[in-house]
């Protein structure tokens, strides 16, 4: 569970932790000796510790070694004990991150720091109530929204548009809610979700147009992308902001942002969209080789190349989408015919994923196969009678049957 720390003086610090007991989770931190502040005494519901020292300087150092991250919330440039807490970080090596609490998609981008980071014990600091009038209230909203862990609940996913209730659909499209079925997802208004996702983008008739449900949603996740890259921005951070939302449909629009960049190399593209590409949600898991597969699809060697190095990772889900993403006759997608003629040239991906443990993998790596069955069935006939006599593992002989699915129904096995 994630413990919030801060120093206890007015403005931002006090506010974080009334954001934690308000929200029951674990709170403490360092004060001055004398729990010291600038209104008196710190009361003592706040469950802090005293420092050997009267001066604030002692407990921002103590706070920032002792954390895993510090969280600064300002709404002008730093100065005073909030810019000592920054250079503190800095010279202890401390993952640091300023954001401004009032300004949109803030909570998202600190949501996606503190994945990044694996926060456990977070240290929100910035201006006292004296230097920036209002910062207590307008921090206590932001990080109310920040802590606030979803409900849980365990729920049967809608099987059909019909299944997909108004109270469902209002926490889908207000983006506090993951899909559970692809049923869930064509429920939802693209443009009310970019409304809460993107609070500060006003589109036009003809670009909310793009995002109407006659057109299919492969294609209303391309165009959602196109209008973050445009009205939000082309660069890490506009995309960082979504990879990390709590709505999977979202962190698929986030994506198609990645795919929709001009001007970056296969390999940065890659880079980008690695975190979605392994996101814990099979949708978002989806969007992120589809929003790319264009690109994968133009360069093939290039591709195959690079994604080799994805064939060794630790995580099944990075291991398949380096299979998923280069299938000659891919789902929702276009075929890509160098592979349809050759799938030789996927050896690199395929041969190091013949054994794979995870079903995941194994499945992934049978409808490559299958796809080129399709194509080129002796091929496929004899990479599966060598695969079996090499590799003699019931992961191998569960991929070379399911491979041959459609060699079996048109009787070519």
């Amino acid at each position: 569970m994630l413990k919030i720390v801060s120093g206890g003086q007015t403005g931002v610090d006090r506010a974080a932790l009334d954001a934690a007991m308000g929200l029951k989770l674990p709170h403490g931190g360092w004060c001055p000796q004398g729990r010291r502040a600038e209104d008196g005494v710190i009361p003592a519901r706040y469950q802090l510790q005293e420092s050997k020292s009267r001066q604030y300087a002692v407990r921002t150092r103590w706070n920032v070694r002792d954390s895993d991250g510090t969280l600064i919330l300002a709404r002008a440039t730093l100065n005073g004990g909030t810019a000592l807490t920054a250079d503190v970080a800095a010279s202890l090596g401390r993952p640091c991150l300023v954001v401004d609490p009032a300004s949109a998609g803030s909570a998202n981008t600190a949501r996606q720091w503190m994945k990044t980071h694996s926060i456990r014990v977070l240290n929100v600091a910035g201006p006292r109530e004296s230097s920036d009038p209002g910062i207590y209230e307008v921090a206590l909203r932001f990080l109310r929204r920040l802590l606030r862990q979803p409900v849980q609940t365990k729920r049967r996913g809608a099987r059909s548009l019909s299944d997909v209730t108004s109270e469902l659909l209002d926490g889908l499209q207000r983006g506090e809610l993951e899909t559970r079925t692809l049923s869930e997802g064509l429920a939802i208004d693209f443009a009310v979700l970019l409304q809460h996702a993107a609070p500060e983008v006003t589109l036009t008739d003809e670009e909310l147009a793009t995002l109407a449900k006659p057109h299919g949603i492969t294609r209303r996740m391309e165009a959602a992308g196109q209008l973050l890259l445009r009205h939000v921005g082309m660069d890490r951070a506009s995309i960082e902001r979504f990879s990390g939302h709590p709505s999977d449909t979202v962190r698929g629009w986030a994506a198609y942002m990645v795919g929709g960049m001009p001007d970056l190399s296969l390999a940065r593209r890659l880079q980008l969209v690695r975190p979605l590409a392994d996101d814990p949600h099979f949708g978002v898991r989806e969007w992120a080789w589809l929003a790319l597969r264009s690109h994968i699809a133009e360069d093939v060697e290039t591709s195959i190349a690079r994604l080799q190095r994805w064939t060794n990772s630790r995580s099944g889900n990075l291991r398949r989408y380096a299979v998923e993403s280069t299938r000659p006759r891919g789902v929702w997608c276009a075929h890509i015919g160098e592979l349809k003629t050759s799938p030789e040239m996927a050896m690199p991906l395929l041969e190091p994923l013949k054994s794979d443990p995870a079903k995941y993998v194994q499945d992934s790596v049978a409808n490559w196969l299958n796809d080129a069955s399709k194509s080129q069935a002796e091929w496929v006939q004899e990479l599966c009678l060598r695969w079996e006599t090499e590799s003699p593992t019931d992961a191998t002989r569960r991929i070379c049957r399911r491979a041959q699915r459609t060699l079996r129904k048109t009787g070519r096995q």
